[in-house]
């Protein structure tokens, strides 16, 4: 696949949001090109987790992507969209999807559609007002959606990994949901 090639030029003739912009929907790509290589068995996988610990997912690709998907969800709802998706709501469409690997993809891409479509109208005067995060807090703009395409590459991460190395499984996992609402119920955004 062609990759696009910047000039430096060109990139500080971009204003910072466009240049963000960019930089997320290059990174998502990447993400989306490694999923769309990833079969559904493949995707139910585990890796084995210490007594414990605690991953943000279950362990599996599946688990990963839902994770990522959930998190573009709640950052552009709590910055950018007065919550008006809660951790709630991806909780319920998650439990809907199950173990679909083809539900999962489509959660992914209506997640990256919403998280770009958050911030559009962003101008660059705008990047260091604070707003906030699921947490509640207020952090700066260029913080929360940097922090959101730098998951994005933490998991591609991840999931190129786990792809090389996982075998993929004869069923499908348990997707250990009740025990990740553990860590969202005292959230704001939930």
């Amino acid at each position: 696949m062609l990759r696009p090639v910047f000039c430096p030029f060109i990139i500080r003739l971009m204003r910072a949001v466009e240049a963000m912009r960019l930089e997320a929907e290059l990174i998502y790509g990447q993400l989306r090109e490694t999923v769309l290589e990833i079969s559904e068995p493949l995707a139910w996988a585990k890796i084995p987790v210490a007594e414990g610990e605690y991953l943000h997912s279950n362990g599996t690709i599946i688990g990963i992507v839902q994770h990522v998907a959930t998190c573009k969800y709640i950052y552009g709802s709590a910055a950018f969209r007065s919550l008006d998706v809660r951790f709630r709501d991806c909780f319920a469409r998650m439990e809907e999807i199950g173990t679909s690997w083809d539900g999962t993809v489509k959660f992914l891409g209506d997640s990256q559609a919403y998280w770009m479509a958050a911030w559009a109208d962003l101008a660059d005067e705008e990047l260091d007002a604070g707003r906030a995060s699921f947490r509640g807090d207020l952090r700066p703009t260029w913080k929360l959606i940097g922090t959101v395409t730098q998951h994005d590459a933490h998991h591609l991460g991840q999931i190129q990994m786990l792809g090389a190395v996982l075998t993929p499984a004869v069923s499908p996992p348990d997707m250990e949901l009740e025990e990740e609402k553990k860590h969202c119920l005292d959230l704001p955004s939930w």
